[in-house]
């Protein structure tokens, strides 16, 4: 049977008020091996946790759970500790990212941790269960939910469930602190016909919401499938059906601006899903930005030069250096990273066309029915969405 993997995280720098962080591990430890499901779940820990250890952690245990306690901040940055083991917050926008990547596999993060409620906001875009602290809680009500969301989980109870009954657990101790603890998910239910937990109970149907009706099941399903090309059409065709230029076959700039965001985070989240975490949108724009001044990287600014280091070996966007067109895009999994969907739309206005593709050849003479992969692109990616 394959095990739940926990990842528990502890950071408590020594120039904060220390926390019982060992206390809390050890708790959680007995709940789990006294519980009725104690046979489906495999708790690692780390702890005094430094920034450069949570990936290598990540990869190490490839957890469905990821739980940090510790301290928070008002600004919900979380504190991780520096090689001297003093404070050194993470932004939220690095956390957020991290999650991004991981999002195929992690399907709850707990944050047992002041004030972070912020941060698991974010993150929620991309897990589907996050829970985080809307205040500064004590040390004895966080320790007393982290117990009792684990001893809730043990005995086979949903997610939600499990929040629910460590916020009474909080309650029944007497303690006024049980609505600190926040929740953001969707409602699951641990099948009577499965009683053991598994990692599948984790799993939840595919978010396909849309605000304008669109049917993004055909998507998801070519997605799972692997069937990488009819994808990426379908993704053109669900945008432009959004937009309502399904008669026209592409998209100008005023339309891009104009796309829910709850529909874009749809076809992001699926790309992401299925090609387990290689592509998407916010693949794309993670990978831009590390090119990018640091400047320019919190309003996503355009920067020719990032552009092109952007387009060439790291997801191959230009070869020889020159932009590919569609047709010669690669549709397969062993794609570099980034590098689809490749739906790019076309902006035809001259003033919007000097100021994205300035100094690009080439244009005026592309094939109706092709999208050349230029800075046309980097108006979606713009989108502060993803």
């Amino acid at each position: 049977m394959d095990k739940i993997k926990i990842l528990f995280l502890a950071a408590d720098p020594n120039d904060a008020a220390r926390l019982r962080l060992g206390q809390e591990l050890r708790d959680i430890r007995e709940k789990l091996q006294l519980s009725k499901q104690r046979d489906g779940f495999l708790l690692e820990s780390r702890e005094s946790v430094r920034p450069e250890d949570l990936t290598q952690a990540i990869f190490d245990v490839e957890p469905q759970i990821i739980h940090f306690s510790g301290h928070g901040l008002s600004t919900g940055e979380l504190c991780f500790e520096n090689v001297s083991g003093r404070t050194q917050p993470i932004s939220l926008d690095a956390l957020t990212n991290l999650f991004g990547l991981v999002a195929d596999r992690v399907s709850c993060v707990i944050l047992n941790a002041c004030y972070s409620e912020i941060q698991a906001k974010a993150i929620a875009e991309q897990i589907p269960f996050v829970i985080g602290m809307n205040q500064s809680i004590g040390d004895k009500a966080a320790i007393i939910f982290a117990v009792g969301f684990y001893k809730a989980l043990g005995a086979g109870r949903s997610i939600e469930d499990a929040y629910k009954f460590a916020c009474l657990e909080i309650q029944l101790q007497g303690i006024p602190e049980h609505s600190k603890p926040v929740f953001y998910g969707k409602k699951t239910e641990v099948s009577p016909k499965k009683p053991q937990l598994t990692v599948e109970s984790f799993s939840i149907e595919d978010d396909l919401r849309s605000d304008k009706g669109i049917d993004y099941s055909n998507l998801r399903d070519l997605l799972k499938a692997s069937r990488w090309r009819e994808a990426d059409e379908a993704t053109l065709n669900a945008m432009l059906q959004v937009a309502r230029r399904k008669k026209h076959g592409y998209l100008e700039y005023e339309h891009i601006h104009k796309l829910p965001h709850t529909d874009l985070h749809t076809i992001d989240t699926l790309w992401i899903k299925y090609s387990k975490g290689r592509f998407g949108f916010s693949i794309q724009k993670k990978i831009y930005l590390e090119f990018c001044k640091k400047a320019n990287r919190v309003y996503m600014h355009y920067e020719d030069d990032a552009w092109k280091k952007f387009g060439d070996a790291t997801i191959g966007w230009r070869v020889n250096g020159k932009w590919i067109w569609h047709s010669e895009a690669s549709f397969d999994i062993s794609a570099p990273q980034g590098h689809l969907p490749i739906v790019f739309p076309k902006i035809i206005k001259p003033l919007e066309q000097a100021c994205l593709v300035a100094g690009l050849s080439g244009y005026s003479s592309a094939p109706n029915d092709a999208f050349y992969t230029s800075p046309h692109s980097f108006t979606l990616l713009c989108r502060s969405d993803f």
